[in-house]
Parts: structure tokens; C-alpha cells; sequence
């Protein structure tokens, strides 16, 4: 099973219906899962990062569960933060995916290389995780939806 496989999986585990995203190229590998997982859980495509933020902070506020967002890297990832504020600072759960550059490629400035951990450090203060092999990543998500 792919990574990208086992995110929509858990996420299907966990009760998630939609995921409200942009596609880039740091998420190409989750954006072809969703063609093999039948739109499940629902991609549901913005038009800017900032907005799927937003409507995934909106979708939890007025359906009472989690709000999933997914962005690519860089200035996808910067583009998320908005939205991600307006949930710390209402107290509504939400998660948001972020690509990241390839880990062979980190520190040399490839594609828009931004520290991510840095950047969300404040906003997502009550988790915040890099995954870098897979392994990591069961714990990583299903720590991710409970602190949410």
C-alpha cells in the first residue's frame, strides 16, 4: 500500500467525508490516491489555499466534527495558515496535510522550500509533526484527529 493510500484510509477510518484542498506538486502522490480511493473522503477542490482553510475550519464549526485541509508546499503551506488561526483561536479541530520537498532535496532551497515545523510552530501548537518515513505515519495521523 502506498502512503497516499493509507492517509485516505485512515482518514475513512476516522469518519473524515471531505477533505477541502488545492493540488500542487507536494501532494501530487495524495491527489492520484483519491482517483484509486473513489473520491473517498471527498476531495473537495478551492480555488486558493487560503479557502481550504477556511471551508474546512467552516465545516467544522457547523457540522461538529473534524475539519480536514490539505496544500501543497511552500507557499501552498503559507497560504493555509489564515484559516488554521481562525480554528486555534475559535477552538474548532482541524487538521491540515501539507506537502513538503522531497527529503533528499531539503536545504537546497528546491521548489520554495519552506521550514514548515517553524512556520506552524505557533498555529498548530498542540501538534504539530514532520513525517519522514513511513512508519511514522500511523501514529503521526491518528495523534493528529485525537489532539484535533
Amino acid at each position: 500500500m502506498k502512503v497516499s493510500d493509507y492517509v485516505l484510509q485512515r482518514l475513512r477510518d476516522w469518519e473524515v467525508s471531505h477533505v477541502f484542498a488545492y493540488p500542487g506538486d507536494g501532494i501530487n502522490g495524495l491527489l492520484a490516491a483519491w482517483g484509486r480511493a473513489e473520491d473517498r473522503p471527498r476531495f473537495v477542490q478551492s480555488r486558493h489555499e487560503e479557502m481550504s482553510a477556511f471551508e474546512a475550519v467552516g465545516y467544522a464549526k457547523f457540522s461538529g466534527r473534524t475539519g480536514v485541509c490539505a496544500a501543497t508546499s511552500g507557499p501552498g503551506a503559507i497560504h493555509l495558515l489564515n484559516g488554521l488561526y481562525d480554528a486555534k483561536l475559535d477552538h474548532v479541530p482541524v487538521v491540515a496535510i501539507v506537502g513538503q520537498t522531497d527529503r533528499s532535496a531539503m536545504g537546497g532551497s528546491y521548489q520554495q522550500e519552506v521550514d514548515l515545523a517553524c512556520l506552524y510552530k505557533d498555529v498548530a501548537s498542540e501538534f504539530c509533526e514532520v513525517v519522514t518515513v513511513p512508519a511514522q505515519l500511523p501514529n503521526v495521523l491518528d495523534r493528529a484527529m485525537r489532539v484535533a
